[in-house]
């Protein structure tokens, strides 16, 4: 090893320490995000011939949202919103009351919660805005916790907490899609990204500006519509990159200290991969 070179892996070495990592991410957070792993597992396992596209993101110049899940079942769509929330759940005109009783000290604790349906109605709202193709949207909010006492809901919104009950209003109910608008309104939704750092267990769900995500191999460039997921392994001045593709097969790159560029809520940010442990590609599960 020559003098430059060695002097270039010191500085790396810097460089690398000094680069901005994803957010961290709440407790309240994690716990949504666990439970929608949860659902989506859950959901599979009642409706295995649907198509699920998690996190749906949307942007316009009305505003930015997110859907928790959106489900094509045969040629009808279905927007979830989907609510982890304990105790006594009791809707009033301006949104829930949530009352919880210690188990320990029998105090009885209350809670304003802000509307699921009207919160889902928006998102829907903005997503007709951003694809322009006609398809009807039916809304379903799923109330989903081992602690969850009731639920009292007095509109006619639509919302259940157990799957079997989901699955079969998703496969008896719901307003069809004439021709093929439920089907291609689908295609153009566009999943969220997902960015995982090991390092406090922080996650980021966004959208991947796919030309920064450039790999060259021997056998040419990895198109990035053909990957799947990609594992990071550090060493001190380079990433090693295990990239998972889409047909099953692997490929390794060797980067010194490359960068992603994201959307989150509208906004554009760069993470260094080596702050990364793991990349998923948004794809239909």
């Amino acid at each position: 090893m020559g003098i430059l070179e060695f002097f270039h892996k010191i500085k790396m070495c810097f460089v690398r320490a000094k680069e901005k990592s994803i957010p961290n991410v709440s407790e309240v957070k994690r716990y949504g995000n666990y439970g929608e792993d949860e659902f989506t597992y859950m959901l599979r396992r009642e409706l295995p011939t649907c198509k699920i596209k998690r996190n749906v993101v949307i942007s316009t110049p009305e505003g930015n949202a997110e859907i928790d899940c959106l489900v094509l079942y045969q040629n009808k769509l279905f927007a979830i919103e989907v609510k982890r929330w304990k105790g006594r759940i009791t809707e009033q005109e301006d949104g829930f009351l949530q009352e919880k009783t210690d188990r320990w000290t029998g105090q009885t604790y209350t809670k304003q919660l802000k509307s699921p349906f009207k919160q889902l109605a928006r998102a829907v709202h903005l997503l007709k805005k951003q694809i322009q193709i006609r398809a009807w949207v039916n809304t379903v909010v799923f109330f989903e916790d081992d602690e969850l006492e009731s639920v009292s809901v007095f509109s006619d919104n639509v919302c259940f907490c157990l799957y079997e009950k989901l699955s079969e209003h998703i496969r008896n109910e719901g307003e069809a899609t004439l021709g093929t608008g439920a089907i291609d309104f689908f295609e153009k939704c566009t999943p969220a990204d997902y960015l995982y750092a090991k390092e406090w267990d922080k996650s980021l769900s966004c959208v991947i500006n796919r030309a920064s995500l450039k790999f060259e191999t021997r056998r040419g460039v990895i198109p990035i519509d053909k990957i799947e997921s990609i594992r990071i392994f550090h060493h001190w001045t380079y990433d090693k990159m295990k990239i998972k593709l889409i047909n099953g097969s692997k490929r390794t790159v060797k980067l010194e200290n490359a960068k992603v560029k994201v959307m989150d809520n509208g906004n554009s940010f760069t993470y260094a991969l080596c702050k990364l442990d793991y990349i998923e590609l948004g794809r239909v599960i």
